[in-house]
């Protein structure tokens, strides 16, 4: 937990940054609008995106519900977020990006997953299928560094951090602690008004489970062990002794190459990674293996002209995975000379590439935005997204298929001088695709997970989001700093009578 000592001082540098450069709502947000480098991974172009020191920190209080929702999700969701952002200049020769994000919330009405994952990846997760509360937290950090440009080359890294904690608060009572890290060298070389940039990453992920605990005795409870599609073993008393973690390595590379010009930016970026997984319980009892591949590719154009600022972000990425299903036997063996017995499983069969997963999607997203001097004073904008998904689980094979478009209408515009801010944006998706074949559909997790699920894939709904920002300056210890306050909500109904509503409220400081 984020304790008091920690938010003051997290604020009082906030506060001591702010003192060195003053920005408003108005120009940050054309800040953000020229950004490219910093939106990738690729750390050594960040100096090309010539951008002066700013950032931005804030606090949220944000609360969801309704019946919109997948059975794995929860119907309800109150979170805390405290989030900081700067990109500053350090020293002659050196630029530096920060980002931290702290989020600490608690899930309603969530069952049959116990980890961070429940969907389109590993199939071997594990749950009970009573409904209850989720406690969660989780830590974000982000830190990158670039040289400036020396004949033309530039060195950067960057490192993600991540550390969570997912705790369920009702019997059979689970843990799931998250540890992942993210690091990336890079590489860009410029030739007149061309950048050619060259990343490699490698990300290591853990989760693990370490026990599980009952508060009261219980002999009827079930714990499951799922393995793909409506596949599903529940054990009573199962939740005893039981352990596991899951452990993945990946390893991925980034080309990119950028066009700048006093009216053009231009990023065009070629993602490829691959990903294995391990999982492993007690005596390393293994269920299997997961493998992924993710090919992407990515283009941020941001023309100026004049007053106005035209953006357009196009990205597509596609994922292909499968797990392989190991049939293991658990061995004791038993040593004479010490008296001692260890146990361990082997491997007795191997099912390749058992469950399948593909994933599909696309996006397109347009903005304008009108400025005065260095400041936006309106914007409006579009945004089109295609998403599709395949589970496949074989012999015996049951499927699963769904997909969506969005299609979004955006706009937002400056009042009292740019001290007030109203935004809003409208959405209408489109269920695409929406079947299911199960081999078998008696099963619990057939019941209680997937067919329940199918209201969600097949809906169409209408979203409308509103947003009103108004800054504040504040003298602090003769500081001048600029603050924010944030009200925004959304609603979204479906044609199939479901619904689903967010509210929130923002504090923050720009500088």
């Amino acid at each position: 937990m984020m304790n008091r000592r920690h938010i003051a001082t997290l604020i009082a540098a906030a506060t001591a940054m702010a003192a060195a450069a003053q920005t408003d709502i108005g120009s940050i947000k054309q800040l953000d609008e020229k950004r490219q480098w910093t939106y990738t991974d690729i750390a050594a172009g960040m100096s090309a995106d010539t951008l002066p020191n700013y950032g931005k920190t804030w606090f949220n209080i944000n609360h969801e519900d309704g019946t919109f929702h997948r059975v794995q999700e929860g119907n309800q969701t109150n979170s805390l977020t405290f989030f900081a952002e700067r990109y500053q200049k350090i020293g002659n020769y050196l630029y530096g990006y920060g980002k931290f994000q702290f989020n600490h919330g608690r899930t309603k009405e969530r069952a049959w997953c116990d980890e961070e994952r429940p969907y389109n990846s590993n199939p071997f997760i594990s749950g009970s299928s009573i409904k209850g509360k989720y406690d969660f937290q989780y830590f974000n950090l982000t830190a990158a560094i670039s040289t400036i440009p020396l004949w033309g080359v530039r060195a950067g890294a960057r490192i993600d951090y991540k550390t969570g904690d997912l705790s369920r608060l009702r019997d059979p009572r689970s843990r799931s602690q998250l540890l992942q890290y993210k690091l990336t060298p890079s590489l860009t070389y410029t030739y007149f008004n061309h950048t050619f940039a060259l990343s490699g990453y490698y990300e290591r992920r853990k989760e693990k489970i370490p026990n599980i605990n009952t508060v009261q005795s219980d002999a009827t409870i079930k714990y499951y062990m799922m393995s793909g599609m409506e596949n599903a073993e529940g054990t009573t008393s199962g939740y005893s002794g039981f352990m596991r973690q899951w452990v993945s390595h990946k390893f991925g590379a980034t080309l990119a190459w950028g066009i700048k010009t006093p009216t053009l930016g231009q990023l065009t970026t070629l993602t490829i990674a691959r990903t294995r997984e391990n999982i492993q319980g007690t005596y390393k009892y293994e269920p299997g293996k997961y493998y992924e591949y993710e090919y992407g590719g990515a283009s941020q154009t941001v023309i100026h002209k004049g007053s106005n600022i035209h953006r357009i972000d196009i990205a597509a990425k596609y994922q292909q995975a499968y797990a392989d299903e190991y049939r293991q036997t658990l061995v004791q063996t038993n040593d004479s000379a010490t008296g001692l017995t260890s146990y361990n499983y082997e491997t007795t069969l191997n099912f390749k590439k058992r469950y399948q997963v593909n994933l599909f999607n696309a996006s397109l997203h347009y903005r304008w935005s009108h400025t005065d001097g260095n400041k936006v004073k309106a914007y409006a904008g579009a945004t089109a997204n295609y998403g599709t998904a395949k589970n496949k689980h074989l012999l015996p094979e049951s499927q699963l298929k769904y997909g969506r478009l969005n299609m979004t209408a955006e706009g937002g515009c400056a009042f009292i001088k740019g001290k007030l801010w109203a935004e809003a944006a409208a959405t209408y998706s489109v269920s695409t695709k929406s079947d299911i074949a199960l081999s078998d559909e008696t099963t619990e997790y057939a019941q209680s997970v997937l067919l329940p699920d199918m209201e969600y894939y097949k809906a169409n709904y209408w979203k409308g989001t509103l947003s009103v920002t108004y800054q504040i300056p504040i003298n602090i210890k003769k500081v001048h700093t600029l603050w924010f306050v944030k009200l925004y909500g959304n609603y979204l109904s479906t044609d199939n009578s479901l619904n689903n509503k967010e509210i929130g409220l923002t504090i923050g400081l720009l500088n």
